[in-house]
């Protein structure tokens, strides 16, 4: 009867590739896009993170009513995600890119899918007396602060990251 055996050759090589990818494949876990809390404020004193939360949210007296944009544009974008990562995780695995790289690019995708979100978002419309107001039937651009203070961070779990929408 015959065995077969399997031996392998160069195992101090083979340890280290896996060491290798491993150093490549760790870092950075997330992306994270929205309002960071340092954004700036209006000339009320209010924040810039504490207007996008009640416009994405609707505020707690519902005279404002939600139009979430957040959500709705990262998954809208998702497909978009997914084909960088096909495209781009090889050129990690093999060393060609660091893998913050990739993130940060994905973190750009996303922080315009949100601008773009922000700027087609229609409904729940303003109401005549705001679009009389403000001069513009667009629920989310007044001066166009909202739309211009949406960042992305990449979160490598290192150091804390400045909350806010």
């Amino acid at each position: 009867m015959i065995r077969p055996t399997v031996s392998l050759i160069n195992t101090q090589q083979v340890e280290q590739a896996l060491k290798d990818l491993a150093k490549r494949m760790t870092g950075p876990t997330k992306v994270l896009v929205g309002v960071p809390k340092g954004a700036g404020t209006y000339e009320d004193g209010l924040t810039l993170a504490t207007v996008a939360a009640v416009n994405n949210f609707g505020s707690a007296d519902g005279l404002i009513p939600p139009r979430p944009v957040l959500q709705p544009a990262v998954e809208k974008g998702a497909p978009q995600y997914q084909r960088l990562a096909e495209v781009m995780i090889p050129k990690v695995l093999s060393g060609q890119m660091e893998m913050r790289m990739l993130l940060e690019q994905m973190g750009t995708l996303a922080e315009g899918h949100v601008k773009q979100e922000i700027t087609d978002l229609r409904t729940p419309p303003n109401a005549a007396s705001t679009i009389a107001a403000k001069g513009s039937d667009n629920p989310l651009i007044d001066t166009g602060a909202f739309r211009q203070s949406i960042r992305y961070v990449v979160d490598d779990g290192r150091e804390a990251i400045e909350e806010g929408l």
